[in-house]
């Protein structure tokens, strides 16, 4: 096989940069860790951006964990009634 045919096989994954972000989300919420939990939080997320007038495009291209901790305390906030 080819260089050309295994190009697909070569491109560099984005895994390092998820464990990153993933790993960030986790210190800040140690709960997040049990997927079902971060389901949870991440379904309320993604209802607060779309509410916000996010697109699930914007939403999904969220990258640092600095920005997703934001929405989150923003979803805490609502939640708590903090937030009028």
């Amino acid at each position: 096989m080819s260089d050309a045919q295994h190009a697909p096989f070569l491109r560099p994954s984005n895994a390092h940069r998820v464990w990153r972000l993933m790993s960030a989300l986790i210190e800040a919420h140690p709960e997040w860790a049990d997927p079902e939990v971060f389901e949870a939080a991440r379904a309320k997320m993604i209802r607060l951006g779309l509410q916000a007038g996010y697109s699930l495009e914007e939403l999904f291209a969220f990258n640092d964990a600095e920005t997703i901790l934001k929405l989150w305390n923003a979803v805490v906030a609502i939640e708590n009634d903090l937030w009028e």
